[in-house]
């Protein structure tokens, strides 16, 4: 979880996928914003695109909402104003919310990633009046290492990742990537993708090495590429196999 202030410019202008008119305005007077993160299962992800991955997502929105809205809640009895932004009714855009509280960077993928589960996670957002300590911003090293890594692009199935170099798209400096593609082939295929998330470096589990690993690739640009050069040698560059999905699942 991080703090920050609520940026107007990260508030949706129309309301569209979530409850209320189709297309009407979006007021929303909050000044601060709690940003929130699950973890999402490696063992899970590590079937993308198939459905264990679909289950999981399905399962750490679930989660992360259910802290939101608690959350919300006690705020709530505090004496304060609070929503409670989760998976299909949301007022705020996410991922930039929870740069600006601290949890991690935007990556080449498009989405967060973190510096512990990269963006092997969930979000969701808790805007409020209460008055908060905001957490600063960090930086580990996410936007070199995305420059010369470019998995996610290269196993992208309908070839929505930005391979190139950053573009100015709406006066922010970013990959933009083809939203609509991306989608076209979670309607085509049946489930969501997430084969982006599965190849990610930084979504490998949280183990002695690869912890390791992540405090190197945070200090210097030497150590990201003989990393990425060592991800490249164990892992491949693109996914080798799946792993068995838990029995439950099955």
């Amino acid at each position: 979880m991080g703090c920050t202030r609520l940026n107007p410019a990260y508030i949706y202008s129309k309301i569209g996928r979530s409850p209320g008119p189709w297309g009407e305005s979006i007021v929303l007077e909050h000044s601060h914003a709690v940003a929130i993160a699950v973890e999402m299962s490696a063992e899970m992800i590590s079937q993308a695109p198939d459905s264990a991955a679909t289950t999981e997502t399905a399962f750490e929105y679930f989660e992360v909402g259910k802290i939101a809205m608690i959350l919300t809640r006690y705020i709530n009895l505090l004496g304060y104003q609070a929503r409670a932004h989760v998976d299909g009714n949301y007022r705020v855009m996410c991922v930039p919310i929870a740069a600006d509280a601290g949890l991690g960077e935007l990556g080449r993928i498009g989405l967060l990633l973190t510096p512990r589960f990269g963006p092997r996670i969930r979000l969701a957002i808790v805007t409020t009046d209460l008055p908060l300590q905001p957490d600063p911003p960090i930086c580990f090293g996410v936007q070199h290492f995305c420059e010369i890594c470019k998995k996610c692009a290269t196993n992208c199935p309908s070839g929505s990742i930005e391979k190139e170099g950053k573009a100015d798209f709406c006066g922010v400096e970013k990959w933009q990537n083809r939203q609509d593609t991306c989608y076209r082939f979670w309607r085509t295929q049946g489930t969501d993708c997430s084969i982006c998330i599965r190849v990610c470096p930084y979504s490998h589990p949280n183990s002695v090495i690869h912890n390791l690993v992540r405090w190197f690739v945070g200090r210097n640009a030497l150590a990201r590429k003989l990393m990425l050069w060592a991800d490249d040698l164990f892992y491949g560059r693109r996914p080798r196999g799946k792993h068995r999905p838990p029995d439950w699942h099955a």
